[in-house]
């Protein structure tokens, strides 16, 4: 096969004659195209997909359950939060239950004073049926049980500054 002149090149690599259209011979052109060639992700090393989702749902749902635990431990004084306050007792007393409704009566009359209110007529001693007495004392307000004396004690009382109810 005969080339007329100007009709060949070189490969610009190799050197070999090539068609004048050409840069570089067909071995060249492989070895280029060889060389641009990435490999392939080796994808036995990453898990699937959907195992990392089933990773993310687990470790979602064992979070979930810690806080429902959380919360279910915390239950018992969120109620707590809720629960009217209980009478503190000092002493040794013996009483009976109207002596218990008349206290806790004044348990009632103790927050309102805390709050600044006094107390209406409508809260009345259970065993006797007449009002607690409200009496200002300096800069102290009292509240005396009307009739102590059915209740087996001198005097049962509350005020704004000791909001323990006192019984005597």
């Amino acid at each position: 096969m005969d080339k007329e002149a100007g009709s060949t090149g070189r490969c610009k690599k190799c050197g070999k004659i090539v068609d004048s259209d050409q840069l570089y011979c067909s071995q060249c052109i492989i070895e280029l195209a060889e060389e641009n060639i990435t490999e392939p992700e080796d994808d036995t090393q990453k898990p699937p997909r959907h195992v990392k989702n089933r990773k993310k749902v687990v470790a979602q749902w064992i979070v979930l359950l810690v806080c429902v635990a959380i919360i279910a431990f915390q239950m018992p004084k969120l109620f707590a939060a809720f629960k009217e306050d209980q009478p503190i007792r000092h002493g040794t007393y013996e009483t009976n239950a109207l002596t218990d409704q008349c206290i806790n009566n004044l348990w009632h009359i103790s927050r309102l004073l805390q709050d600044g209110k006094l107390p209406g007529n409508d809260i009345v001693c259970p065993a006797s049926g007449k009002s607690y007495v409200i009496v200002k004392v300096g800069k102290d307000t009292v509240a005396r049980c009307p009739n102590p004396g059915l209740h087996g004690f001198s005097e049962i009382s509350v005020s704004r500054h000791s909001p323990c109810p006192e019984v005597k």
